[in-house]
Formats: C-alpha cells, sequence, structure tokens
C-alpha cells in the first residue's frame, strides 16, 4: 500500500512535454529523382539537337561516324556506371593515404556510386541508345537517297536498326566484363579526368610538382 501512495501519477503538464527523443525529426527531402529528370531533360534536347543538325546537313559518312560515337559513348558511360557500383573503396583508401593523384576524387565516385550510376548508364547511357537509334533513320533515309532503293526501304531500316542495337548491347556487355575485372583502374582513370576540370585539383597539382621540385 505505501509503495502504491508513493508513486507519482504524472501530471498533465509532463503527459503534453514532448519528450526529446520523441521529438519529430525532420526528414530531409531527396530532390535526387528531380535532378536527374532534368540533367536527362537538358543533355537529351542538346544531343538531339546536335545529332540532328549534323546526321542532316552533312553526308553518309559523316552521319554514319557520329552514330558509331554515339554508341561507343554509350558503352564507355556504361562501364563506367558498373565500375562505380563495383570497386572496392580499400584499395582507393590506401592509395588516398600515399596522397596518389586522383584517389580522394575516386573515393567519392565510390561513395556516390548510384548517383554514378544512374548519370552514366541510365542518363548519358539510355540518352545515346535512343538518339542513335534516331541518328540511324537519318542513314537510312540517306542510302535511299543514294541508292535510289527506295522500294527496300523497310528491310534497309530493319537492317541498320538491327546493326545499331547489336552493336550496343554487345559492346556494352563487353564493356561490363572489363568494368568488373578493372574496376579500381577504370575508376582511378575516370577521376584523374575529371580532375583536370577541377581547379582546386589542378592546384594541388602544381602545389605538389613545384615540391617535387624544390632544390632544398
Amino acid at each position: 500500500m505505501i509503495e502504491e501512495s508513493e508513486r507519482k501519477e504524472p501530471s498533465s503538464t509532463e503527459e503534453n512535454t514532448p519528450k526529446p527523443h520523441l521529438k519529430h525529426k525532420g526528414t530531409k527531402r531527396n530532390y535526387w529523382p528531380l535532378k536527374v529528370t532534368i540533367i536527362t531533360l537538358v543533355l537529351s534536347g542538346f544531343f538531339s539537337f546536335f545529332t540532328e543538325i549534323v546526321s542532316t546537313k552533312s553526308n553518309l559518312v559523316i552521319a554514319f561516324l557520329i552514330c558509331i560515337l554515339l554508341i561507343v559513348i554509350s558503352i564507355i558511360f556504361d562501364g563506367i556506371g558498373v565500375a562505380a557500383t563495383n570497386c572496392d573503396i580499400k584499395p582507393l583508401t590506401a592509395m588516398a593515404a600515399r596522397k596518389v593523384a586522383g584517389s580522394k576524387r575516386a573515393i567519392r565516385l565510390v561513395q556516390n556510386s548510384e548517383k554514378v550510376s544512374s548519370i552514366c548508364c541510365d542518363v548519358i547511357g539510355d540518352i545515346c541508345g535512343v538518339i542513335s537509334g534516331a541518328c540511324s533513320a537519318a542513314i537510312v533515309l540517306r542510302i535511299i537517297a543514294f541508292s535510289g532503293a527506295d522500294n527496300y526501304r523497310l528491310l534497309i531500316s530493319i537492317v541498320a536498326s538491327a546493326l545499331i542495337a547489336a552493336l550496343t548491347v554487345g559492346g556494352k556487355a563487353i564493356g561490363k566484363i572489363i568494368a568488373i575485372n578493372n574496376s579500381k583502374e577504370l575508376i582511378m582513370l575516370t577521376a584523374r579526368l575529371l580532375s583536370i576540370f577541377d581547379k582546386d585539383d589542378r592546384k594541388e597539382r602544381k602545389n605538389a610538382s613545384e615540391k617535387k621540385h624544390d632544390p632544398r
């Protein structure tokens, strides 16, 4: 009885007082899907405009080379996206400790592998794939206009589409194998190429070069 009487009933003010651990934490909104959509819209518009102008105004050889270039770009970026998701961060951390050029940026690429894969595989890779298909249509029209084989329009279109699809899929399959087996080297190469356009990285390389050639 004494123990029950000594127990304090929580007052109404205590019940209404928010506990520190029960406070609603503000959830951080993820705007990445929106950013990817905007990036895709801008890049696809630019690539489409550039490809349409060049392929329609140039001759058959130039249009064919543009189509091949788009396929190659798609394969390369798809490989970078695969390498980012498969690369082990431990060797990069060891390289960063030894202050190897580009290792810090390579670590950031691996840490943000989902975004890197989305940009490289989904955005750039798919855009190039779609535009290369549109470019093949321009090539078909030029082949028909050049050869006068209007009766074989459907056959030429099917062959061109199938050839481009085969080159794209086959190239990406080979690129994935190379990217998985050489993920660290590919990520380091990508990081070093990106560092060329970074002002801070250029300054860091310049300081390192000056220290290396300092006679003191």
